[in-house]
């Protein structure tokens, strides 16, 4: 083993609870195309959409996960703990259990002037303002979705005439560190949102080697007169209907 060597992986879990089960490893497998979400009403959402079916797989329903068909295609639905280790933690875990194509919904905050709560942001790559992603890769390295993806994404939201928008976001882990002068910074470089995984799912599917994708809902406005929250509001939640449809969409056609 050398010095770079992970002591334990993912897949040494994966083992850990099948033996527990007293199920062989490969009952633990999932659908290669996985719809990664964070909120319940997303979640839900998602899984009336593909009808479906709850499996137990690793957390239960601490991390609830189903399985369905949309366009007749089988989807995984995954319901994530928020912040980028608990994230990267299962996610590494949904790889090893065969996920490979992976679309990530979440919400975000807004950083730029034109955007307001409800709009939809095409990530193209993430600022890596938290610590998980330098585990995988150099601080200084670049992370982006995937092209391929991204396009699909793109493609069905314009052929709906849905608004949205395309470019960078932002991820950071201080949740309450988020001052005057990084707003600047970021607003002035052309950052769109700020969240609290894109960079880390990123970084982990470059290193994988696996495809990854993003498109955010602003759920909430950060200004500098201070944070404006709108994560209740009907408009937000319309949209992350309408978001996960094209996420679906984009999905069964990879």
């Amino acid at each position: 083993m050398n010095e770079d060597e992970a002591i334990f992986t993912s897949h040494d879990t994966i083992r850990y609870v099948a033996k527990n089960r007293r199920v062989p490893p490969h009952a633990m497998r999932i659908p290669k195309r996985l719809l990664l979400t964070y909120q319940r009403n997303a979640y839900e959402s998602a899984k009336k959409l593909i009808d479906g079916t709850c499996i137990e797989w690793l957390y239960g329903e601490a991390q609830p996960f189903c399985v369905g068909r949309y366009n007749d295609v089988e989807i995984g639905v995954g319901r994530f703990w928020i912040g980028a280790p608990a994230t990267v933690m299962t996610l590494e875990e949904a790889i090893a259990c065969g996920a490979n194509t992976i679309f990530e919904v979440g919400i975000s905050g807004g950083l730029q002037t034109f955007l307001k709560p409800a709009d939809l942001i095409v990530v193209t790559e993430a600022i890596r303002d938290e610590g998980t992603s330098n585990h995988y890769l150099p601080p200084k390295a670049k992370v982006e979705s995937s092209k391929h993806l991204r396009a699909e994404l793109v493609g069905h939201l314009k052929q709906a005439g849905i608004r949205h928008f395309i470019g960078p976001v932002c991820s950071t882990d201080g949740v309450y560190r988020e001052t005057r002068g990084k707003l600047r910074k970021f607003r002035n470089n052309g950052i769109l949102a700020i969240n609290m995984e894109t960079s880390a799912v990123f970084a982990l599917a470059k290193y994988r080697d696996v495809e990854a994708v993003s498109a955010q809902v602003i759920s909430d406005l950060l200004t500098e007169n201070g944070w404006h929250q709108a994560f209740h509001d009907k408009a937000v939640k319309q949209n992350t209907v309408t978001l996960l449809r094209a996420a679906l969409d984009t999905l069964s056609e990879a």
